[in-house]
């Protein structure tokens, strides 16, 4: 650049109006203000307790803060989980057969094209009639066949149809997963109310002595159609009435016959005092159950051991003193079954609430709320293996609706 010009420029750069103006001095921001959050709850009804309504609001609160963790993006789409692979592998299959024909195919027309086709008189002796009319029908039947498997490729192509559901069936299984979710959150949570049950009572006429081995019986009780109330383990006092424990032991792995305690249900069940089951027969009580070896139901065995502690284990007797192999967990003390029923056995291991929510299914006059059955039973070897048992066979009679 010149320098006059140069000059001229300086002079306009250095001009007081060009320069930047000073930054502005922020102004400070005004403190939020949070408002209290308000919550809908409903009004106190007069006759609900005051403890049992501020649950019930704490647990609104809960819900009407929870955040959304449900993914409603829709699922990943895998082809190879949705075709079938063993039908692709036939295709797959059909398409390199396909392939390789073709192939050939195209070697020969490449090797006739090269070579300006096949010389007859080369063959020796000649072709006559006959033979290329045989010739010609073979070739017929092939491209017969051919065209079937192309006509049947080609219909299943037309009604094909991928196992991924479409957007607009996802968007209506996704609206009513939403219209339940929302549906149940915002009713109470309430399983069924227990009573806690005094297990710190001890008998020590129930503890083991020594070298002395008693078998153990698993035995798993769920809710029919709901939830999983406990897996339980059951020691059978073997070394004092050894013909009861034996006979429920068999029924706990089940007989040749298919009686077993797998799959029946407590028929019985009277809040904070029992619940009875074992009817491998009709499951409601009325069966009598009599062992192959025997020809007539068992006797009571001993008498000696107490119902004195929850969750003992006694064989059921009847009016007409027989022993039918249904048994009683009792929940307290009950010194009213004591020369009346055989205890045989306790319960040493599951969970803390197994009785109590078993106890809280019953109604008083011993019919249940909800079924109660025996999912799976098993038992433990000497060494500390367990099997599981079969399961009960028996058709048992209909019952009522509204029956127990």
């Amino acid at each position: 650049m010149h320098p006059l010009r140069e000059y001229k420029c300086d002079e306009l750069l250095n001009n007081p109006l060009l320069r930047t103006p000073p930054p502005e001095p922020e102004k400070p921001r005004p403190p939020r203000i949070r408002k209290p959050r308000e919550f809908k709850l409903p009004p106190r009804f007069p006759l609900l307790d005051k403890e049992f309504y501020a649950s019930w609001c704490n647990h609104q609160k809960e819900l009407q803060m929870t955040l959304h963790r449900v993914d409603d993006s829709p699922p990943e789409l895998f082809p190879e989980l949705y075709l079938k692979p063993r039908r692709l592998n036939y295709y797959a299959k059909q398409l390199e057969e396909n392939m390789n024909v073709n192939k050939d195919l195209l070697k020969r027309i490449n090797i006739i094209q090269r070579t300006g086709g096949f010389v007859d008189c080369w063959m020796r002796p000649e072709p006559t009639d006959t033979y290329n009319k045989l010739l010609c029908k073979q070739r017929q039947r092939a491209l017969n066949e051919i065209r079937k498997q192309n006509l049947y490729f080609y219909s299943r192509l037309l009604i094909a149809r991928s196992e991924q559901p479409l957007t607009k069936e996802l968007e209506r299984m996704w609206k009513d997963t939403k219209h339940k979710l929302i549906l149940g959150a915002s009713l109470p949570f309430i399983l069924f109310k227990t009573e806690k049950l005094d297990r710190d009572i001890r008998d020590p006429a129930f503890d083991k002595p020594l070298h002395v081995y008693r078998p153990k019986v698993s035995m798993e009780i769920w809710v029919q159609g709901g939830s999983k109330i406990g897996r339980v383990t059951i020691e059978l006092f073997s070394d004092i009435v050894p013909r009861t424990c034996h006979l429920f032991l068999s029924l706990a792995k089940g007989d040749a016959k298919g009686h077993a305690y797998q799959g029946t249900r407590l028929f019985r069940i009277v809040p904070d005092l029992y619940c009875r089951g074992g009817d491998v027969l009709k499951d409601n009580g009325f069966g009598c159950y009599v062992p192959e070896s025997f020809d007539e139901p068992l006797e009571p065995e001993s008498l000696q051991l107490k119902h004195t502690v929850p969750g003992v284990l006694s064989m059921a007797v009847s009016s007409d003193n027989e022993v039918y192999g249904q048994f009683n967990i009792i929940f307290k003390p009950l010194p009213q079954f004591d020369g009346k029923h055989v205890v045989f056995g306790r319960i040493v291991a599951g969970p803390f609430q197994a009785l109590e929510r078993i106890s809280a299914l019953g109604l008083p006059l011993g019919t249940t709320t909800s079924d109660c059955i025996i999912r799976y039973c098993g038992w433990f070897t000497r060494n500390g293996q367990y099997k599981e048992g079969q399961p009960n066979t028996i058709k048992f009679p209909p019952r009522r609706k509204g029956g127990s």
